[in-house]
C-alpha cells in the first residue's frame, strides 16, 4: 500500500472504527452539515436500502463499482459501512478484482451480499466455454454462486438472444450456482457497427429473461436512461446506475490546450481552427462557471450523484471508490436528497458546460467517421482520466486500442463534428484526450 493511502487509512480509522467523517451534505453554501458545524462527525453508513426489482434483494442505494482493482481495506470498509451490492467482471484486472473481493468477503454472511460478475460475449460464444469462464469467475471469487452474471457490454441485440447463453444459465441455475441475470452496455465499442445502447437495453428488457440492467444515467445524459428506467419499472426489472458524474476537468481545458500548442509540435490551420473552437466553448462555460459559482467541481459532482439516488426508479448507484478519502465523500450521500439549490446549479452547469460533455453510450457521430475511430470508447477511457481520477487505469486502456491511428482526427476536417446533435467539439476533444493518454 502506498504511503498516502496508509495515511488517508490511518485518518479514516481514527475517527470512528469503519472510519468516521466530519462531513455531512445539505443544501446550500459548502454543504457542511449542521452536525458538523457543531462538532459531532458522523459515519459514513448506508442510510437507504432500495428493492432491486424482480430478484427481491434489498441493496444499498450506493454500490462498488470495481472496474479497476481496489485495495482489499477500501472493500472491507465499505462492506463494514453498510455497502451490500458488488459489480465486478472477468476482465477488470484480469480477474484480480475478483480475487480482491474474495478476500474482503471472507467471514462474512454471503447471504447479505448480491454480488454481480459479467462476461464479454458474441453471438456464438458456445455454452461449454460459457460455462467454463463462469466457474473461473466463481472460483476466484472463492464463492458457491454468483448473483447475477451481466452479459458485459452487450453490443448487439443478436447477443442478447445467443441460445447458448441461455442454455448454460439454465444449467447453472439448476446447479445452484447462479441466481440471476442481467445486460450492461455503454455504447458501441470500438468503432464496430453495432446497436445503440438504447436498442439494446430495450430489446434485453423485451426480451423477459433479464433480471437486472446496468445503465448509463446522469444529469447531463437523461435520455434515453429515464425511458429505460420507466420500462424496467414496468417489467419489474432491477436497474444499476453507471457513468452517473459527467463532470470532468473542464476547468482547466484553455490552459492544457496551450500546453499543447507549446510542445513544439506544428500546428496546421485546420486544426489549430479546431482549438480556437474548443478554446471559444471552454471561455463561454469558464463565464457560467464565474457567473452561478461554480469552481467547486466536486459541489457539483456531489448534486450530479443525488441527481441520480433521487429517482425512484434506480436501485443501485455504483460507484469507484479508489481509496478512503473516496469514501468519506462519496458514502455519505447514501439517503441524501437534492436540494433547491443544487438542482439550480445542476442546471446552470448543464446550460453552460453541457458542450465539453462527449454524452456516454451516445456513438452517433461514429457511423461518419471515415478512419472509424472509436469515439465513444476514447471518451469513455479520458472520463475515467477526468471525473474518476483513474488516471493510470484509463492510459492503460487507451493503449490497448489496436489499430488506433491518433493523427487521423488532426488531420480530419472534422466530420464528427457536424454529425454531433448536441454540438460538442468532438474533434478537438479527441486531439485532447489523445495527448492526455497517450503513455511515454
Amino acid at each position: 500500500m502506498k504511503k498516502n493511502e496508509v495515511l488517508n487509512r490511518r485518518n479514516f480509522i481514527k475517527t470512528s472504527a469503519i472510519g468516521m467523517v466530519g462531513l455531512s451534505v445539505s443544501g446550500s453554501g459548502n454543504f457542511a452539515s449542521e452536525e458538523n458545524k457543531k462538532g459531532t462527525s458522523v459515519k459514513p453508513r448506508i442510510k437507504k436500502f432500495n428493492i432491486l426489482g424482480r430478484t427481491g434483494f434489498k441493496v444499498s442505494d450506493i454500490g462498488i463499482g470495481t472496474s479497476r482493482v481496489y485495495p482489499v481495506p477500501v472493500i472491507t470498509a465499505l462492506l463494514d459501512a453498510g455497502v451490500n451490492y458488488i459489480d465486478t467482471a472477468e476482465r477488470y484486472g484480469r480477474g484480480a478484482s475478483e480475487k480482491s473481493i474474495a478476500q474482503a468477503i471472507k467471514g462474512r454472511d454471503r447471504k447479505s451480499l448480491f454480488i454481480t460478475t459479467k462476461l464479454h460475449l458474441t453471438e456464438t460464444t458456445s455454452t461449454e466455454e460459457i460455462d467454463k469462464r463462469f466457474n473461473k469467475c466463481l472460483g476466484r471469487l472463492e464463492t458457491d454462486y454468483i448473483d447475477c452474471l451481466m452479459i458485459h457490454g452487450a453490443s448487439s441485440l443478436a447477443v442478447l438472444k445467443n441460445k447458448n447463453f441461455h442454455l448454460a444459465v439454465k444449467k447453472l441455475k439448476a446447479e445452484g450456482k447462479l441466481r440471476f441475470t442481467g445486460v450492461s452496455n455503454h455504447g458501441t465499442r470500438f468503432g464496430r457497427s453495432e446497436d445503440v445502447m438504447k436498442k439494446v437495453l430495450m430489446g434485453a428488457i423485451d426480451d423477459g429473461r433479464f433480471d437486472v440492467l446496468l445503465v448509463v444515467y446522469n444529469f447531463l445524459k437523461r435520455d434515453p436512461g429515464e425511458k429505460i428506467l420507466e420500462a424496467c419499472k414496468k417489467k419489474n426489472i432491477g436497474v444499476t446506475i453507471m457513468k452517473s458524474n459527467p463532470v470532468g476537468r473542464y476547468f482547466d481545458i484553455k490552459e492544457r490546450i496551450e500546453q499543447l500548442k507549446k510542445e513544439g509540435k506544428e500546428i496546421d490551420t485546420r486544426t489549430k481552427n479546431y482549438y480556437d473552437r474548443l478554446k471559444e466553448t471552454a471561455s463561454r462555460a469558464e463565464f457560467f462557471i464565474k457567473k452561478y459559482n461554480l469552481e467547486n467541481s466536486e459541489e457539483i459532482r456531489d448534486a450530479a450523484l443525488k441527481f441520480v439516488l433521487n429517482n425512484p426508479n434506480v436501485s443501485v448507484l455504483n460507484l469507484a471508490f479508489n481509496n478512503f478519502d473516496d469514501i468519506e465523500k462519496m458514502l455519505i450521500l447514501s439517503g441524501t436528497k437534492l436540494s433547491r439549490t443544487e438542482k439550480h446549479k445542476l442546471n446552470y452547469y448543464a446550460h453552460g458546460l453541457s458542450e465539453l460533455y462527449c454524452r456516454h453510450g451516445c456513438g452517433i457521430c461514429e457511423s461518419s467517421c471515415p478512419e472509424n475511430i472509436p469515439v465513444n470508447t476514447i471518451m469513455r477511457y479520458n472520463h475515467y482520466f477526468d471525473a474518476n481520477g483513474s488516471e493510470k487505469f484509463a492510459m492503460q486502456k487507451y493503449a490497448g486500442l489496436s489499430g488506433l491511428n491518433s493523427d487521423a482526427c488532426k488531420k480530419c476536417s472534422g466530420i464528427c463534428e457536424r454529425s454531433c446533435p448536441f454540438n460538442v467539439p468532438v474533434k478537438g476533444l479527441l486531439i485532447l484526450a489523445d495527448h492526455r493518454l497517450t503513455l511515454g
